[in-house]
């Protein structure tokens, strides 16, 4: 390979890197967004007790709402992600094609944005470290306020969410089990491993070691950034498989400089103070800790009544599949599929062409069921030669 070949691969090698970290921060490239509208709903009461005062959401939404009020799909999306982080999977002719569906995109609980209309966080609402931790059950409530209460949205065709958005589509599933037709996560957990609580843990220490972090009480002009920078990478360490960067990094040098842009890429995005707020919320999730499950993930899944078609990927390593509970998940729940979208960039694999391709597909073919009042979802519960969670990611 000559010297500009070698150069020109790896502009194209430190491109992909650079997107597959902030991808989920920034929802792809957008020809026009839409306004982002306000929806106050006062005091947020948490789980705890604790309470978040003039609490608002962001959103934006695509598509019409029908005079039922019948046809919307709210879509969420994960831990780096803002409003539009989803918008790929929303349009005309679309997964969720939006001549069809009116679909619904906020910025959840604690929305790491910049925005000043972004949804209330520690960083937004003034209150910094003092802001309570709150819970995914709790971003999940502040969801059913905003549709119920300001949209007048009483159920949904759909409940779909990437990432951390996945697993609140699974927690929507179990604490409104009647709300809507399908619920459609994209590498999701059912509950967090303990290889999660360490991933996160040791993230945070490298943000907390930073010594702009001042307890995070950092002034938001001067935040942490080399902190945040090298904390996340510390997660997404556990995102693209280690395959994809044997293909894509041919050397020491490609492989420190990707790291290097992509430390400052998240130093100059994210803010530090709401993004350890969320991976709090992250790290203690479990949908049996619903009502009264008591802790148990698999009594919870089996309350699921909604038609559910998971999309996991076996090459990823940042919310592992098996560990993590989904076949047993899937296996409870009356009505489900996982597929495997099997894609070396991992965590961030949702969004290549092809993985695209796949999840449209299917979606769509789940919503023409629904809409035709056929029952079931197409195919099989579990891909071939998934037989027991031991199975499960040991055949590709």
């Amino acid at each position: 390979m000559t010297e500009s070949n070698t150069n020109k691969r790896a502009s194209a090698c430190l491109a992909m890197l650079a997107f597959a970290i902030t991808a989920s921060f920034t929802g792809g490239a957008l020809a026009q967004a839409p306004a982002a509208q306000i929806c106050k709903l006062g005091d947020l009461k948490l789980e705890s007790g604790k309470v978040i005062p003039n609490f608002q959401m962001s959103y934006i939404t695509f598509g019409k709402l029908d005079d039922k009020k019948a046809n919307a799909v709210l879509s969420l999306h994960g831990l780096r992600g803002n409003r539009n982080s989803q918008t790929m999977w929303a349009g005309p002719g679309k997964a969720f094609d939006t001549d069809r569906y009116f679909v619904i995109q906020p910025d959840t609980l604690g929305a790491i944005s910049t925005d000043p209309n972004a949804t209330t966080s520690a960083t937004r609402s003034g209150m910094n470290m003092s802001f309570p931790r709150f819970s995914m059950r709790d971003m999940v409530y502040a969801e059913y306020r905003l549709l119920t209460e300001c949209l007048g949205v009483k159920h949904l065709v759909a409940v779909t969410g990437t990432s951390m958005g996945g697993m609140e589509s699974y927690q929507w599933a179990v604490s409104y089990p009647d709300l809507m037709d399908v619920v459609i996560p994209m590498v999701p957990q059912p509950k967090t491993t303990r290889q999660g609580n360490n991933m996160w843990e040791l993230a945070r220490q490298v943000i907390m070691a930073d010594p702009k972090w001042k307890d995070g009480n950092y002034p938001n002009e001067d935040p942490p950034r080399a902190g945040i920078g090298m904390g996340v990478a510390v997660q997404e360490a556990f995102g693209a498989s280690s395959t994809w960067f044997e293909e894509n990094l041919g050397s020491v040098d490609e492989t420190h400089k990707a790291l290097a842009a992509s430390e400052k890429a998240v130093g100059d995005s994210v803010p530090p103070r709401d993004w350890v707020y969320r991976t709090w919320a992250l790290e203690s999730h479990n949908i049996g800790e619903t009502r009264n499950f008591g802790g148990d993930y698999i009594a919870a899944a089996k309350s699921i009544k909604a038609r559910f078609l998971a999309f996991m990927n076996c090459y990823d390593q940042m919310l592992v599949s098996r560990e993590s509970g989904n076949f047993e998940a899937v296996q409870a729940i009356p009505t489900a599929k996982i597929i495997n979208i099997n894609d070396i960039r991992g965590h961030s694999g949702t969004g290549t062409p092809v993985s695209q391709a796949l999840i449209a597909d299917e979606i769509r073919a789940l919503l023409e069921r629904v809409e035709k009042d056929r029952p079931g979802i197409r195919g099989s519960r579990f891909p071939r030669g998934w037989n027991t969670p031991q199975d499960m990611c040991s055949i590709n």
